[in-house]
């Protein structure tokens, strides 16, 4: 029997899921690339010392909207493909391993893997597909297939067309420029080979063309004292502001779902602050919708083909 892992990175849900959340995260090899031992050492220090300033920052956007979009959209999935949908998380439960477990122990053989990265990356696809195998071999007999980049798949432009368009026309604004804002990932995973950063450019410049839109592309949530890939989404806007620039509408390209680098990155640093630039004329930002009928059909048809 076939089932779908619908995979996402997990979000706190308390202070202390805020401390676990960080500790994963930075101990996972494909975000801090440093020994095992020291990798550990720091995951321990970075999540004792913020998880109480980010578990601010959650609830200041009422919690992670992650887990709640994304169970909705592992049931719409579910309805719409006919087959079991399994929801897990990297670094909140339910973790990979223990899903797949459940999947197994229900019957299921065959295991399509799929992630609510659009785009492929070290940080995100390739750190959840090493889960999976990891995973899988503690399972006998169980098959495993990775669906790894679906961020120009046609489907996938037409949705986001779709919601732009409507919010631009929602609006009421003209020839606004698109900023395409993609969370960035540290330049060293670049210089590695992570080719990340061409896709998200590559996607930004196949949506504007279909729009026949003006865009840039800017990258957001940069953290600590290593270089990132830019340019960064803070910085940019404000160079694009100062330049002249009147409408802008942010689109959050590499997100699926609602989450804190949208909501409080996005809107409460950004939108809400520029809003009352006397230097712009128009600022908003592209909500991304719950289970949308095309999001849904869109991962439906990179399932089945």
């Amino acid at each position: 029997m076939k089932g779908i892992l619908l995979v996402n990175m997990g979000g706190p849900q308390s202070i202390s899921e805020m401390r676990l959340f960080l500790k994963n995260m930075f101990s996972d090899k494909y975000i801090l690339p440093l020994p095992f031992g020291i990798r550990q050492f720091v995951a321990n220090m970075i999540a004792k010392k913020r998880h109480p300033s980010s578990w601010e920052k959650y609830q200041l956007i009422g919690g992670t909207p992650i887990i709640k979009h994304t169970e909705a959209t592992g049931k719409a999935l579910a309805e719409s493909a006919n087959l079991p949908v399994y929801t897990a998380y990297s670094y909140t439960p339910p973790f990979i391993a223990d899903v797949m477990k459940r999947m197994v122990d229900d019957g299921i053989e065959e295991v399509h893997v799929l992630t609510m990265y659009p785009q492929a990356s070290d940080t995100t696809t390739t750190s959840v597909f090493s889960d999976v195998r990891k995973a899988a071999k503690k399972l006998n007999g169980i098959a495993i297939r990775e669906i790894c980049d679906y961020s120009v798949h046609p489907a996938f432009l037409e949705y986001w067309q779709t919601i732009i368009e409507e919010h631009i026309a929602k609006e009421g604004v003209e020839d606004p420029l698109l900023l395409f804002t993609a969370h960035a990932i540290p330049l060293y995973g670049v210089k590695r080979g992570d080719k990340y950063p061409d896709t998200v450019k590559h996607m930004a410049k196949r949506l504007a063309g279909l729009m026949n839109r003006r865009y840039e592309v800017a990258f957001q949530s940069r953290v600590g004292p290593v270089k990132w890939v830019g340019p960064d989404t803070d910085d940019f806007l404000e160079e694009l502001v100062a330049a002249g620039e009147k409408n802008v509408v942010l689109i959050p390209v590499s997100f699926t779902t609602e989450c804190l680098e949208t909501v409080y990155d996005l809107n409460i640093k950004l939108v809400d602050i520029y809003k009352s630039d006397e230097r712009l004329n128009h600022i908003s930002r592209v909500e991304i919708p719950v289970a949308h009928p095309m999001f849904i059909e869109t991962l439906k048809r990179v399932v089945n083909e």
